[in-house]
């Protein structure tokens, strides 16, 4: 049976960098939508927000190409929208995964400012399209991704803090649903 790790939730939660760790852990191909956003914005520059969420389209698309292609555990990492989910379960179904969600949620505040200290670092400029430096827009755009439902075995991951990062408990978990 195939396996899919779904890493998704709040924007700034640390799920891309958490990915690579857990991927690099466990030998686990990671699908990083981040990743492939950038690789294609390198040489499809995106001049607005617009032209900027039909890369992460693209991005999304790629992720469930990939996804339907015979590997025996892959690891899909973004902060997935109602729409997207849809999708993604319809791969699930129709190519029988056994799922494993970690859905991380933090602070609004904490994660506010996270995203905004991001802003000033070298980002890659596809992640620069959005303005968030309205604390309000943020939240509402947390509020949409808190919607939507993860299958599989859920974990919830209170990404405040990286301490998650270290807890050991979340790699037995990983490693008993791989064993499986």
């Amino acid at each position: 049976m195939r396996k899919l790790i779904l890493f998704g939730g709040d924007l700034a939660s640390g799920k891309s960098y958490y990915s690579n760790i857990i991927g690099n852990k466990f030998n686990i191909l990671v699908i990083n939508k981040d990743n492939l956003k950038e690789i294609l914005g390198d040489d499809f520059i995106a001049k607005n927000r617009t032209e900027n969420k039909l890369l992460s389209k693209v991005s999304f698309n790629l992720e469930c190409y990939l996804l339907k292609k015979n590997h025996n555990v892959i690891l899909l990492e973004s902060n997935f929208k109602d729409y997207e989910m849809d999708v993604i379960n319809e791969i699930i179904k129709e190519y029988d995964y056994k799922v494993l969600s970690f859905v991380f949620k933090g602070d609004n505040k904490v994660l506010h400012q996270r995203f905004l200290k991001r802003l000033n670092e070298n980002r890659h400029y596809v992640h620069k399209s959005q303005d968030f430096t309205n604390i309000d827009d943020f939240i509402n755009t947390l509020d949409d991704l808190r919607k939507v439902k993860y299958p599989g075995i859920v974990v919830n991951i209170d990404s405040s803090d990286f301490k998650y990062q270290e807890n050991s408990e979340y790699f037995k978990i990983i490693e008993k649903f791989l064993n499986e």
